[in-house]
């Protein structure tokens, strides 16, 4: 005879097809903007126009996330999984042979909407099947499946666009879909369908999907489109100031709030969340800096840096167990200190790069890092739901999982700022330090057009072509310089958070649970 709280076949298949949906639709979700310039080309459009199939997805997945609360509470979360899965599978299929961007932005949009109920219910699953005195074991997937993605998508799309092309990458993503959809259909639960979770605030969940897409367009946009002399910045950022207001006025004084200001600024819950928010950012580090170094400096295609992110995979994965262990062992603060140490080791490993860095100068900072993650978000997690009640939970889920949209797409979009304002700086202060008439600048001229004499007929046509590549490692020297700054200033902001995990207070060790897995604190 089972208990109430035992772990029977049921519940398991319940709680691994929930969180395998997230872990699955966060990793395809890489498979596009690790491969971007191949569908650009694939949808004949130019970089500027294909970013759109980003920014479009990442907008709808807010929207998802602010509105899969209500949802999932009407269609129960069988339902609701069946429902994005089959739709995320349908419109993975059309991107495949979508004829142009116009109906590849279309449909990102709304594969985008499908996606963003993911990670809310695989929240939902770990709290309906690991609930009580398990909780912390059922955080800690929950924790890994919400991190794991951001390190293996990239190695995946990038071998399987490699060897298959970009429109399997989307075929895949169709395969995900539906074995999603039929996993849920037969293990997850279905309930009657509850007319009264429709009666919710819904202008407050529109402000609020307003306001997160709106942010999103422009830390996405904005350094493509020079941030405030475009007139679609100035207007969308004015937009999401009024949207935030007006939501922040409905969440004060709506008879039917979506969530509880209360509970964001509680010691136990609110600065974990906060934390999230400065790891989310930090991942620039490996999405964006460390791909985007090897790219321009040394021209890596997507393949080479998906052999490269194998050393952030693996190592993430071979470090779950020992977190595990950690937690029992230590106060959580002092784990999740510990990893944004880590973290901020890595980053600062390579803060002095040069233009001869490769692959292999990274390898140990992916290392380091990535277990770095690891260490931080698991007990944060812990920390932050050991203080739910029942009531807390949509307010709960919607912050984490907004929070962790959000600060990856906050890290990109002003560390990419950042990085771009720091090249030209450094490009200016290069070009004016180099002059024909200083010796060494005219010998190393008159050197490198000797060595495209033998290849070129035309003495003007030889110049020019030495001071063009002289041109050309001028500024690969201002993106190197560019790139160690913003890795510092990665380093910087994880030691700040690293100091912040002793506001949230005593947080003692686990207990191991007899007669089971799972702990208490």
């Amino acid at each position: 005879m089972t208990t109430p709280n035992a772990l029977t076949p049921s519940k398991i298949l319940f709680l691994a097809t929930g969180l395998a949906g997230s872990l699955l639709i966060s990793l395809s979700a890489q498979f596009a903007s690790t491969n971007i310039a191949d569908v650009q080309g694939g949808v004949f459009s130019t970089p500027d126009e294909a970013s759109w199939i980003l920014t479009v997805y990442t907008m709808a997945s807010f929207a998802g996330i602010v509105a899969s609360g209500p949802l999932i509470r009407f269609l129960s979360i069988g339902r609701y999984l069946v429902v994005s899965a089959t739709t995320f599978a349908i419109t993975a299929s059309a991107c495949a042979t979508a004829p142009d961007l116009q109906m590849m932005v279309a449909l990102r949009t709304i594969q985008g909407f499908a996606a963003g109920g993911f990670g809310p219910a695989a929240f939902v699953a770990v709290f309906i099947v690991t609930g009580g005195p398990r909780l912390p074991f059922g955080v800690t997937l929950l924790a890994f499946v919400l991190l794991f993605p951001g390190s293996l998508g990239p190695v995946i799309a990038g071998f399987a666009e490699d060897s298959l092309g970009w429109q399997t990458l989307f075929l895949i993503q169709a395969g995900i879909g539906a074995t999603l959809a039929l996993a849920a259909h037969a293990w997850a639960p279905h309930q009657q369908q509850d007319w009264s979770a429709l009666k919710t605030d819904w202008l407050a969940l529109t402000l609020l999907s307003l306001a997160l897409a709106t942010l999103t367009l422009v830390l996405s946009q904005g350094t493509r489109r020079f941030w405030f002399e475009s007139e679609t910045i100035v207007w969308c950022t004015a937009g999401s100031i009024a949207v935030w207001a007006g939501f922040a006025f409905l969440v004060r004084f709506s008879p039917l709030p979506i969530m509880s200001p209360k509970l964001l600024v509680t010691r136990k819950f609110g600065i974990p969340i906060a934390l999230n928010l400065v790891l989310r950012i930090s991942l620039v580090v490996t999405s964006y800096l460390v791909p985007q170094f090897l790219a321009v400096v040394q021209g890596y295609r997507p393949l080479e840096i998906a052999e490269l992110m194998l050393w952030a995979a693996i190592p993430q994965l071979l470090a779950l167990p020992l977190v595990w262990q950690l937690m029992h062992r230590f106060d959580m603060r002092t784990v999740m200190a510990l990893g944004f140490a880590l973290c901020a080791i890595g980053a600062a490993l390579v803060r002095d790069g040069t233009a001869l860095f490769a692959a292999d100068q990274f390898c140990l900072t992916l290392v380091i890092f990535s277990i770095g993650q690891l260490l931080f978000l698991v007990p944060a997690m812990v920390v932050g739901t050991s203080v739910l009640k029942p009531a807390d939970l949509p307010t709960a889920s919607l912050a984490f999982n907004a929070t962790t949209l959000a600060g990856a797409t906050l890290g990109v979009g002003l560390v990419s700022h950042f990085v771009t304002e720091r090249e030209k700086f450094y490009s200016n202060v290069i070009t004016e330090k180099v002059s024909l008439y200083h010796t060494l600048d005219a010998d190393r001229l008159t050197a490198v057009a000797g060595a495209l004499a033998n290849r070129l007929v035309d003495d003007a046509g030889t110049t020019a072509r030495a001071v063009a590549l002289l041109s050309s490692t001028a500024r690969r020297e201002a993106w190197v310089l560019a790139f160690n700054e913003a890795f510092l200033l990665v380093v910087a902001m994880l030691l700040i958070g690293a100091i912040a995990t002793v506001t949230i207070g005593r947080s003692p060790p686990l207990r191991p649970l007899s007669g089971g897995a799972g702990a208490q604190p």
